[in-house]
């Protein structure tokens, strides 16, 4: 039976989204939070595994209490059980600090064979985690993944790699990250939902695992906000008048002005 755990993000609704200039920080008060998108993925991935090949998943989250909703959304879809990392020391942690923390998380459960991430989240789109927790796990992180197949304790699959196409076998445990166009995601049914708040979420906090010294959220986290800049794109409209060959003389002109124009040289 394989022990799945899929690490899911309780994110802000990213459709108005506000920052705090001085600090970098997203403001979170009164926000509609949900799970990131990457990761709704995860969780679907998670359960068609356990339904082909059976096993057990756990939802995985790092945040403040009111992250137990994403945890209990990811149980509505099929999720077994559900564990919250919750704790004032892991406040605005890095990925680093992150990832510090769940590999003392993973080494206090021990028994697992799957952890299935998303590419990055909506609110920080760094994609760092999976690869780092892969190094401070010591095992392979295997992405965009075509196909995939479980035997006893190997994992193959075929993955695409820029232009080339990859067989790859290895050993239990893996890390696999996906995105979300990966697979479709199931309707949740009610009766689901009903059971999703019967199940009790376990939580664990800072003193609950072997914690590095360096883990104390924003106080130690060694990435530090400089500066934060709204971007606005602006357009600057330029109209070409004359022939058709004057215009087609001034668009290349001005391709070749801003390094945009290529020659194909050989013969048609």
């Amino acid at each position: 039976m394989l022990n799945i755990y899929v690490l899911i993000k309780q994110v802000p609704k990213s459709d108005n989204l506000q920052i705090n200039w001085k600090t970098g920080a997203l403001i979170r008060k009164n926000l509609e939070n949900v799970i990131n998108p990457d990761d709704i993925h995860g969780i679907e991935l998670a359960l068609t595994i356990k339904e082909k090949y059976g096993g057990k998943v756990t939802a995985i989250t790092m945040g403040p209490l009111q992250a137990e909703a994403a945890l209990r959304e990811a149980i509505a879809m099929g999720a077994d059980k559900g564990i919250l990392i919750t704790d004032p020391m892991f406040a605005y942690s890095d990925t680093l600090q992150t990832t510090l923390v769940l590999k003392e998380v993973f080494e206090k459960i021990g028994d697992y064979n799957v952890i299935i991430t998303g590419i990055e989240t909506s609110d920080s789109s760094t994609g760092q985690v999976p690869y780092q927790l892969s190094e401070a796990l010591g095992i392979p992180l295997i992405t965009d993944i075509f196909n995939y197949e479980f035997e006893k304790t190997l994992f193959r699959c075929q993955r695409n790699f820029g232009h080339e196409s990859q067989f790859i076998e290895v050993n239990l445990p893996i890390i696999m990250r996906i995105g979300r166009h990966f697979n479709t995601t199931r309707h949740i049914p009610l009766s689901r939902i009903k059971r999703a708040f019967e199940i009790e979420i376990e939580h664990i906090d800072f003193n609950a695992i072997n914690c590095p010294s360096e883990i104390d959220g924003c106080n130690k986290s060694p990435t530090q906000v400089i500066k934060t800049e709204k971007l606005i794109h602006k357009r600057k409209n330029e109209f070409i008048n004359g022939t058709i060959k004057e215009k087609i003389q001034q668009i290349l002109q001005i391709m070749k002005d801003h390094g945009v124009e290529k020659h194909w040289i050989g013969k048609k």
